[in-house]
């Protein structure tokens, strides 16, 4: 005979414990689809027009060596929840930066997510590009400049006086350095108070041999200046093809307590991602890398950190 009142007390332990599995498991999920669920303002896309302009640098990476288009950026990121596009300049040839940003300034006809330029401009010359800044700057979308860091950067007084000119129009300077530079680059932005700048994909930490010391470095010193922030972006084509989540994490985790949530930012550094990846697959690494961030800690590093700097 069934002993009714074990029966029912084992009957409810039972759906309690199913309850607390589907619980667990729904939460589980939620925690999982929470970064998904989040827009990401990419801070860092390139479009190429081979039509229009040379790429010279293009020949030494064949596999995408060819035009890239708002609509072939539509289709690659069409799952990543993309809200809000940043375009950067794409290497063309020496004096074509006008004539690129001219052109982009007319893809939000296409695409309306493109809120932004990080135009390209030869500081290096000092105040003689300032006509040239100029008509970058009746570009409503204008909202930086990047162009070659000599290694002595630091102490060149025309490399300076470049930067002066961007401060007036509130306009950023995206820093794409090698992990070698980064300690000379800190030395140029504390000349530079003034300035806001933003170091592009992460350092360019040199992932595939494992060489960490002289980044970590490198990123503990220019973390420490206050007007620089991070894009987390370029990292998986530092690694290779092979790349993994937990081989990223260690670079991830270095920029995330030196920088600090709040001046990191999402980059996906499309095309050249499809180098080592493709679009969807960085998109989703970011999300796996940052799924242990507080919810406010998202929305900072998805987009709010990125629409502020570069006011967006």
């Amino acid at each position: 005979m069934i002993n009714r009142r074990k029966f029912t007390q084992k009957s409810i332990l039972g759906a309690a414990g199913l309850l607390m599995t589907d619980c667990y498991a729904q939460e589980t999920n939620e925690a999982k689809d929470r970064p998904r669920k989040i827009s990401k303002t990419d801070t860092h896309v390139h479009f190429f027009d081979l039509d229009q302009f040379d790429y010279h640098w293009l020949k030494n990476a064949p596999e995408i060596n060819r035009a890239f288009s708002i609509e072939d950026f539509q289709e690659a990121s069409k799952k990543s929840n993309i809200g809000k596009i940043l375009f950067v300049e794409s290497g063309a040839a020496a004096g074509l930066g006008i004539q690129e940003s001219t052109w982009v300034s007319s893809l939000p006809e296409k695409d309306p997510r493109v809120k932004g330029i990080i135009a390209n401009l030869d500081i290096s010359q000092g105040k003689i590009v300032s006509s040239d800044l100029q008509r970058l700057t009746n570009l409503k979308l204008l909202k930086g400049i990047r162009c070659g860091f000599p290694k002595n950067a630091h102490e060149s007084d025309k490399f300076l006086d470049g930067l002066d000119l961007l401060v007036a129009d509130n306009l950023t300077y995206d820093l794409n350095v090698s992990y070698h530079g980064l300690s000379n680059a800190a030395k140029l932005i504390r000349q530079c108070p003034n300035n806001t700048f933003v170091l592009d994909h992460m350092g360019n930490p040199d992932i595939k041999t494992g060489e960490m010391e002289i980044w970590k470095a490198g990123i503990k010193a220019i973390s420490e200046l206050p007007n620089v922030f991070c894009k987390v972006s370029g990292i998986i084509t530092k690694s290779g093809k092979d790349w993994t989540v937990s081989l990223l994490e260690p670079y991830f985790m270095q920029v995330s307590e030196s920088f600090g949530i709040e001046r990191l930012m999402y980059g996906g550094d499309w095309p050249v991602v499809l180098l080592a990846g493709s679009y969807l697959s960085w998109s989703l690494a970011f999300e796996e890398l940052t799924k242990g961030l507080s919810n406010n800690e998202l929305l900072q590093i998805y987009n709010r950190n990125a629409d502020r700097i570069y006011q967006i």
